[in-house]
């Protein structure tokens, strides 16, 4: 690589760490898969001037088995957010799309499926700037809740009916 596309490089990855204050906070929509709406979260709501961790995909698909896992750390500005923020808002997404809240789980009403996961934590530790550490972790199925494979999959990953 030469020099000009290290220069490119990394005024993407610098201009991508430092845009935060441009996102707005999601609104729980039915439409819109739970790991979307947690990355909008997390950009809406971190802290600090450089994140670096922003650069980094937080999607993993998992075609076998018929699921996206979705997984972010990233510095919390609480002034942004908060833990119980995001949990009202998956709530609500919940709720949107059928189901109740069940622990960490959002269960289908009617067929006590499993339609997501999803998981904020923080590990007691600051960022630069004193901002919490905080992961947000999400599972949900990649077509559909009645997919046998993502039955399979989320009841092996702790989904009880």
């Amino acid at each position: 690589m030469n020099g000009s596309h290290l220069l490119i490089v990394l005024s993407s990855i610098m201009t991508t760490a430092c845009i935060s204050d441009l996102y707005s906070k999601p609104i729980a929509k039915r439409n819109v898969d739970i790991s979307t709406i947690s990355e909008e979260y997390v950009k809406a709501t971190r802290g600090g001037i450089l994140d670096f961790t922003a650069a980094i995909p937080g999607k993993v698909y998992h075609p076998r088995d018929g699921y996206i896992a979705y997984e972010r750390f990233w510095c919390l500005d609480e002034e942004k957010g908060s833990v119980d923020d995001y949990q009202l808002l998956i709530n609500e997404v919940c709720e949107l799309k059928g189901g109740d809240m069940r622990g960490s789980w959002c269960s289908d009403k009617q067929s006590q499926r499993a339609l997501f996961r999803a998981t904020i934590e923080q590990n007691q530790t600051t960022c630069t700037g004193g901002y919490n550490t905080t992961i947000i972790h999400t599972l949900e199925p990649i077509s559909s809740s009645i997919a046998s494979e993502w039955i399979a999959a989320s009841e092996m990953l702790g989904y009880e009916r």
